[in-house]
C-alpha cells in the first residue's frame, strides 16, 4: 500500500520522508554578525563633569581612561541632557528623551506621554539592534529607566536587548551594600557583602567575567559590554585605599583648583586659549570666605569624589588589560563619557545625610556635619559634596546637573577603534550629541538599526552617525541643531549659537529668562548676548518651542524635588487604610511595596513568632543607614532602632518571654513631619511613647526583610556586634496595618 506523503512543514529546504533513507535535511544558520565585526564597550559614568578625568584636565589620577584618548579621539563639544534617565534613554536608543517618554527620572510617572519613564517598545535599544545582527550584549551597572523596579517587566534590560545583566534599577545605591543587585531578571541572594567589597570593583568583575563567558563560547562573535558605572554619583563612598592617595590634594579650595583645571584645559588645547571661567555661581562662597572649621569638612568631600574616580580608572585599566590579553583592543570600539554634568544638589555646604532632600527633610546643621568629617567616604552616611565642587568639576561651565547651562549639558566624550580610526590623540570641535551615538556605533560596526520593534514599526532616530567627523578631522558636523530640558529648564543649539532658559525651582515657569550666547566667542558661555541679537534668540526661542511639541515635552513641570518624587500613578499610591502580610523565606521586599503602608503616616508593625529561650536576632528591618527601622531581639528583650535619615532613636526594650509571641510597633504620625512610637507584646506589656522623628518617607534604598537585616543595615552599631544578625527563632509573618495619613502629609492617597 502506498502513501502520500504530506508537504514539508513551511520554511523546511530539505524533504521529510516516512524513513530516514528517504529524507534530507537542511539545518537554518543562526544569525551572526560580519566577520571582523568590531566589539563595542560603552563606558557611561554618572554626575562626571566636563573637567573631571585627565585628558580633559583635571589633576585626578586616571592615566587608563587617558590612554583611550591616547589611542583615539577627545570631542570638545559633545553635549547630553543634563539628568540620569534621560540621558541613557537617549544614549540607548538614539532618540530625544521625551520622545521616548524619559522626560525626567524614571522614578515619577507624572501622566503626559513625555514622562512616563518607560522606553517605549517602538524605540529599539542599541544593545536590540545588535542582538539582532548576531553580537552577544551584555549590560552591567546601574540601568535607571524602567519605573516598575520590583518586579521584572519589558522595560528591564534583558527585556530591551540585553542578553546578561548584572546591576540595579534604581537612581543610585550604595557602594559598600548595594540595596537591590539584580543578575538578570533575579535578585542576587546576597545576605551580607565582603569586608572588602565595592560595587565598582564588583561591576567590573562581573563585566569581564561575562566577556570571558562570551570568548569561550565563541572564538569569533563580537560583543557590545555596556558598563554603567554608579559612579560618582552620590553617596559619594570611597575605599580608604584610594581616599588616601588625596590627601592634602584639596586644601586650597575650589577657586584655585578651578583655576588650575582651566590652565591645564588650554594647555592640552580641550578649550581654546582665550576661554575665560564662567562666573563663581552666586549660591558658592568664594574660599576665602568660608568658615576655617568646616573647609576639613568640604577638602573630605572632594577627596572622597576624587578617589571615587580614580577608583573607576583602576578598573577601566583592567578591563583594557583583559582586550590586550585577548588580542581584541585594535578591533574594539571604546566610548568613555557621562550622562550629565556635576551637581549643585548638596547645597553650598553639601550633606552627610543628603538623602534627607528626598524624604522632604531640610539638611542637618553644618555644623553636625563636621562633627563628622571622619566619616564621610564611609558606608555609614550617604554624602553629598558642596556645589562649589560640582563647579569645579564643570570647569569652565556654569550652573549643573538638571540645568541647561553648559555644566549640566556639556560633558567629555572619549572614543578609540585602533583598527577603524586613524586618528590618535586629537580633538574634534564639531557639535555631537548623547542621541548620536547609537546611530555612530551602528554605522562603525555595520549594522543596520531594526526597522521594527516588538511588532511596532520603529521609531525613527533622531541622532545621526558622528562617523564623518571621527574618520575625518575637516568633516563638517552632522547636525547643527538641538534643544535641551530639564526640570522646566531650556536651551536651544544652532550652528554655534545657544539660548538658555533657567528657572528658579519651584516657582512658576518663567517664559522670558533667556540668555544668549555665542559659543565661537564666548566658550563658557560667560557673555549674554540676548540684548545685542533680539531677531536671533526670538528664532532660537520658536526653535525650542516647535522642538518640545514635536517631542512630547510640554507640560513644563518646575515643582520641588518632593513634589516630584512623591507623585505616583493612582495605581502605586498609597492606601487609605488596609492591612498586608510578609512572609518570612523570600527575598527583600522592594520598597515601593512597603513604604506606602508606612509614610508620613499612623501604621502598626505586628510580628507573630515563636521564641525560645535565648534566641536572637532581627525580627524586620525596612531601610538601612540612610534611614529606617530595625525591630530585634537581643539579650532576652525586644528592641527597636529608628533612623530617621540621620536622627537615631531607639525605644525602651521590653522582656520577652519563650513561646508563641506577638510583637508590635505601634505608630502615630502627629503633623509637621512629627511621630512617636511604642512597643508592645501580647502579654500586655507596653513601652512608654517616645519621639520618632521625624515620619518616615521615600529617601532609603532597602525594602523590608523578615528574620535578617540583609545588605546595608539600619543600626551601624548592631551590624557591628551581630553583621546581619539572623533571628534563631521562627517567624510566622509579618502583617503592617496602615492608617490616617498625617494631617499635614504632603502624600495623595488612592
Amino acid at each position: 500500500m502506498t502513501h502520500a506523503s504530506p508537504p514539508s512543514p513551511p520554511g523546511f529546504a530539505g524533504k521529510i520522508s516516512r524513513t530516514l533513507e528517504e529524507s534530507e535535511a537542511a539545518w537554518v544558520a543562526p544569525k551572526s554578525a560580519r566577520p571582523g565585526s568590531p566589539n563595542i564597550v560603552v563606558i557611561c559614568m554618572d554626575d562626571m563633569g566636563y573637567s573631571d578625568i585627565g585628558c580633559f584636565g583635571s589633576e585626578i589620577a586616571t592615566p587608563n581612561i587617558d590612554s583611550i584618548a591616547q589611542q583615539g579621539l577627545r570631542l570638545n563639544h559633545y553635549t547630553t541632557h543634563p539628568i540620569c534617565s534621560p540621558a541613557r534613554a537617549a544614549l540607548l536608543t538614539g532618540r530625544n528623551a521625551h520622545s521616548v517618554a524619559t522626560g525626567w527620572l524614571a522614578n515619577n510617572d507624572a501622566g503626559f506621554p513625555g514622562y512616563s519613564g518607560d522606553l517605549p517598545l517602538a524605540a529599539p535599544t542599541v544593545a536590540e539592534s545588535l542582538r539582532a545582527a548576531g553580537y552577544a550584549t551584555i549590560g552591567i551597572g546601574k540601568w535607571h529607566n524602567s519605573t516598575n523596579s520590583a518586579t521584572p517587566n519589558e522595560t528591564w534590560p534583558t527585556q530591551r536587548g540585553f542578553e546578561r545583566f548584572y546591576g540595579f534599577l534604581e537612581g543610585e545605591t550604595s557602594y559598600f551594600f548595594p540595596a537591590r543587585i539584580l543578575y538578570n531578571n533575579v535578585v542576587a541572594p546576597i545576605d551580607e557583602y565582603p569586608a572588602d567589597y565595592y560595587a565598582t570593583d564588583d561591576w567590573t568583575r562581573k563585566g569581564m567575567e561575562l566577556v570571558r563567558a562570551v570568548r569561550n563560547e565563541s572564538a569569533t562573535q563580537p560583543f557590545f559590554l555596556y558598563m554603567a558605572y554608579n559612579a560618582v554619583h552620590g553617596p559619594l563612598q570611597a575605599k580608604p585605599v584610594d581616599l588616601a592617595r588625596y590627601e592634602g590634594r584639596y586644601e586650597a579650595g575650589w577657586d584655585v583648583i578651578r583655576a588650575q583645571r582651566l590652565a591645564r584645559q588650554k594647555a592640552l588645547g580641550i578649550v581654546p586659549a582665550d576661554a575665560t571661567l564662567s562666573p563663581r555661581d552666586e549660591a558658592v562662597p568664594a574660599w576665602d570666605d568660608v568658615p576655617p572649621e568646616q573647609r576639613a569638612l568640604f577638602v573630605r568631600h572632594m577627596q572622597t569624589y576624587a578617589a571615587m574616580l580614580d577608583c573607576v580608572d583602576q578598573n577601566v585599566g583592567r578591563l583594557l588589560a583583559l582586550l590586550d590579553e585577548m588580542g581584541e583592543r585594535d578591533n574594539t570600539i571604546i566610548v568613555f563619557t557621562s550622562d550629565n554634568g556635576g551637581t549643585s544638589s548638596g547645597g553650598p555646604t553639601g550633606a552627610i545625610h543628603f538623602n534627607r532632600r528626598f524624604a522632604g527633610l531640610p539638611p542637618l546643621p553644618v555644623e553636625h556635619d563636621v562633627g563628622m568629617t571622619g566619616q564621610v567616604g564611609s558606608g555609614q552616611v550617604s554624602a553629598l559634596y558642596p556645589m562649589g565642587w560640582g563647579q569645579v568639576s564643570n570647569t569652565p561651565f556654569p550652573s549643573f546637573k538638571t540645568y541647561t547651562g553648559g555644566g549640566g549639558r556639556r560633558v567629555s566624550f572619549v572614543v578609540s577603534w585602533p583598527a577603524g580610526i586613524r586618528d590618535r590623540g586629537q580633538i574634534r570641535t564639531q557639535f555631537g550629541h548623547v542621541t548620536d551615538v547609537m546611530p555612530t556605533l551602528l554605522d562603525l560596526a555595520g549594522v543596520a538599526p531594526l526597522t521594527r520593534s516588538h511588532g511596532e514599526s520603529a521609531l525613527p532616530m533622531q541622532g545621526a552617525s558622528l562617523k564623518p567627523i571621527l574618520l575625518d578631522a575637516q568633516a563638517p558636523a552632522v547636525r547643527e541643531e538641538q534643544y535641551y530640558e530639564c526640570w522646566a529648564n531650556r536651551a536651544y543649539y544652532r550652528r554655534g549659537w545657544i539660548a538658555v532658559s533657567l528657572q528658579k525651582r519651584g516657582g512658576p515657569v518663567d517664559f522670558d529668562t533667556w540668555t544668549l550666547h555665542r559659543q565661537a566667542t564666548d566658550f563658557s558661555e560667560s557673555v549674554d548676548l540676548a540684548t545685542e541679537y533680539p531677531e536671533l534668540l526670538g528664532e532660537l526661542v520658536e526653535a525650542f518651542d516647535r522642538a518640545a511639541w514635536s517631542n512630547s515635552v510640554y507640560p513644563l513641570d518646575n515643582r520641588l524635588p518632593i513634589q516630584k518624587f512623591n507623585q505616583r500613578a493612582p495605581h502605586l499610591r498609597p492606601p487609605r487604610s488596609g492591612s498586608r502580610r510578609f512572609l518570612p523565606g523570600g527575598q527583600t521586599v522592594h520598597r515601593w511595596s512597603v513604604v506606602p503602608l508606612i509614610a508620613d503616616r499612623a501604621f502598626k508593625v505586628h510580628v507573630r513568632l515563636r521564641h525560645a529561650a535565648g534566641e536572637q536576632g532581627v525580627l524586620f528591618a525596612l531601610g538601612e543607614v540612610m534611614g529606617g527601622m530595625v525591630m530585634y531581639i537581643e539579650d532576652g528583650c525586644l528592641n527597636l532602632h529608628y533612623n530617621g535619615f540621620g536622627e537615631y532613636h531607639s525605644l525602651p526594650s521590653l522582656p520577652i518571654a519563650p513561646g508563641e509571641r506577638s510583637a508590635t510597633l505601634e505608630y502615630e504620625a502627629t503633623g509637621k513631619r512629627r511621630g512617636r512610637g511604642r512597643l508592645l507584646l501580647d502579654d500586655g506589656s507596653a513601652s512608654a511613647w517616645q519621639d520618632l522623628s521625624p515620619t518616615l518617607m521615600y529617601g532609603f534604598h532597602e525594602g523590608l526583610d523578615i528574620g535578617i537585616d540583609r545588605r546595608a543595615p539600619v543600626s551601624w552599631a548592631l551590624r557591628e556586634r551581630h553583621g546581619s544578625f539572623r533571628y534563631g527563632g521562627h517567624i510566622h509573618d509579618v502583617v503592617i496595618d496602615s492608617g490616617p495619613l498625617a494631617p499635614d502629609s504632603a502624600l495623595v492617597p488612592q
